[in-house]
């Protein structure tokens, strides 16, 4: 019986990788575009950022087509995408709404993490601490990134 390219599993196409590469390479490219638009001085971080998304989203592919080897079931990863982007836009959503930087970056990092299944609770946490305080010396107090009104100053 002959399988059609669609359904054969060793099909670049039937890889959640290649799809994923797509998407990396399609948002990076989106980005890389929107970025032309910004000043001279606040061009390069999201250029360099954006044209990485590019690299290694042909990565992906490039390891897929390299491979030819038998895919995963696409439903495990699509359900984790979807909770993966709630999470971030209930962050965006506690960011925008004045809940300051601190709270809703360590609450969704540690969602993320968590969301991994790899460790544990008391873990999770110490590198979700971790990753929001080096984000946040790295932006706000490094690079000088401003964020939106709080509703409480103490909150950051």
């Amino acid at each position: 019986m002959h399988m059609s390219r669609s359904t054969d599993p060793t099909s670049p196409l039937a890889h959640s990788d290649t799809w994923t590469g797509l998407a990396l390479m399609a948002t990076g490219g989106i980005a890389a575009w929107l970025a032309r638009g910004f000043d001279q001085m606040s061009r390069s971080y999201p250029m360099a950022l954006a044209w990485v998304l590019v690299a290694l989203g042909a990565l992906l592919v490039i390891n897929v087509l390299r491979r030819q080897s038998a895919s995963a079931s696409f439903r495990t990863p699509a359900q984790v995408a979807l909770l993966a982007l709630l999470i971030l836009g209930l962050w965006t959503l506690a960011l925008s709404g004045g809940l300051g930087y601190l709270l809703p970056t360590f609450v969704m990092q540690l969602c993320f993490i968590l969301l991994c299944g790899s460790l544990g609770l008391i873990q999770a946490a110490m590198i979700a601490a971790a990753i929001t305080g080096i984000s946040y010396l790295a932006f706000i107090v490094g690079l000088g990134v401003r964020l939106p009104a709080t509703l409480l100053p103490w909150l950051m």
